[in-house]
């Protein structure tokens, strides 16, 4: 396509927005701010209405969209209309030009956000297509050569390679870098600099979502939770009871200024607001529970698995430095399952496969499970260290012998 911008990198993700306009008349673009949605949108289109922007007559895009939503489709397809949320009535608009013409690939729509419904938005089933995507895969950042392929290992085939040729302190650099296109050849001090940046500016957009006003010293302390139980099965009630624990100097935040000591505890309906709120922002993006056979007599817990939408933003939060999380192997772990977690979603999506998490009534755990449309599926421990390798093959097979 003829609007691919320079410098931009490929996305496993390419392939399945292909497919999908093929197959729909538009494509919705869906995920956090900063992971190249519009870039990604761009490199698929021959034309474009970026909301944000100001036309060659010096006229706000915003503004006029918002006068005639029938100036923001003009343009030869794919056309893309990025950040339509800012205007919700355009996805209605996109969705009654595509009923006008049968034809598929017109639109690509991107969104950082989940709009409030004021009025009923029509679901366009059949029309758009959602597609969500996430921060850059360390493959797709050129952190990994790709030796390895996820497809094969579903197959059965035994992939060719020997443990090693990495060390912990690149590790840690790679989860508090993240997956953010924007920080690919910046120094790991600045890298950490910009997610920090970007997290402010996440929390004062949640504090001011729908015109409703909702206190960001709260809003941290919800982030907070949200960090501190990163990889885990924490239910509501503990998100909720964790807003309640005052600063001890071991956890702080980020930025002082972004609380107020002592932390009073907040309600339960609040607290399941601002969750709401960060994950239509799409910075959340939890793994749910894994059910082998519908007919199976193995009880299996549904608690998702929590994760932020990347791992290094709950570095941020907690305010975590690389020597700090050096020294805290267990913490280190946590934040190394959720970077690993990250990439096989990105490769099982790819696939057309999902991720999972599995533990059952009887306290048998699996970091994660892929599971490809035909109903084949693979099961993954992942371990901080090579002296766990073993610990982790015992407990996959027992698995399949439960299996």
């Amino acid at each position: 396509m003829g609007l691919t911008p320079k410098g931009y990198k490929h996305r496993l993700v390419e392939d399945e927005l292909k497919k999908q306009l093929r197959a729909f008349g538009g494509v919705s673009i869906e995920g956090p701010k900063w992971c190249s949605k519009t870039w990604l949108g761009l490199s698929a289109s021959n034309s474009s209405f970026i909301v944000g922007d100001i036309d060659e007559y010096g006229q706000d895009n915003r503004e006029l969209a918002k006068t005639n939503a029938h100036i923001a489709m003009k343009g030869e397809p794919p056309h893309l209309i990025d950040e339509w949320q800012e205007i919700p009535r355009l996805w209605d608009t996109v969705r009654s030009y595509i009923d006008r013409d049968s034809a598929k690939g017109r639109y690509v729509l991107t969104g950082s956000s989940t709009p409030k419904k004021d009025r009923p938005l029509h679901s366009g089933t059949g029309r758009i297509k959602r597609l969500r995507i996430r921060t850059m895969s360390l493959y797709e950042s050129g952190d990994s050569e790709g030796s390895v392929s996820l497809n094969d290992i579903i197959m059965g085939k035994t992939p060719d390679m020997a443990a090693g040729g990495t060390n912990l302190k690149h590790i840690v650099v790679l989860i508090i870098s993240g997956g953010w296109p924007s920080n690919l050849g910046m120094p790991y001090e600045d890298r950490a600099s910009s997610v920090i940046g970007y997290l402010e500016s996440m929390i004062s957009m949640a504090s001011n979502l729908d015109g409703i006003r909702r206190k960001e010293s709260n809003l941290w302390m919800v982030m907070r939770s949200l960090a501190r139980n990163e990889c885990t099965l924490a239910p509501g009630t503990k998100i909720h009871n964790d807003t309640g624990i005052p600063l001890d100097g071991n956890t702080p935040l980020m930025l002082d200024r972004h609380i107020e000591a002592p932390a009073a505890p907040l309600s339960y309906d609040t607290v399941a607001d601002y969750v709401n709120v960060f994950d239509r922002l799409f910075l959340i993006d939890n793994q749910p529970a894994f059910d082998p056979n519908l007919r199976s007599s193995v009880r299996v817990g549904r608690t998702v698995k929590r994760h932020l939408a990347d791992p290094s933003l709950g570095i941020a939060t907690l305010g975590i430095g690389k020597e700090r999380l050096l020294k805290n192997l267990n913490a280190c772990g946590f934040f190394f399952e959720s970077m690993c977690e990250r990439n096989l979603d990105i490769y099982s999506r790819s696939l057309g496969a999902k991720l999972f998490r599995y533990r059952d009534d009887s306290g048998m755990e699996v970091d994660s499970i892929v599971e490809m449309p035909d109903g084949r599926w693979g099961a993954f421990e992942i371990k901080l260290g090579a002296g766990r390798i073993d610990e982790a093959a015992e407990n996959l097979l027992k698995f399949r012998s439960r299996m």
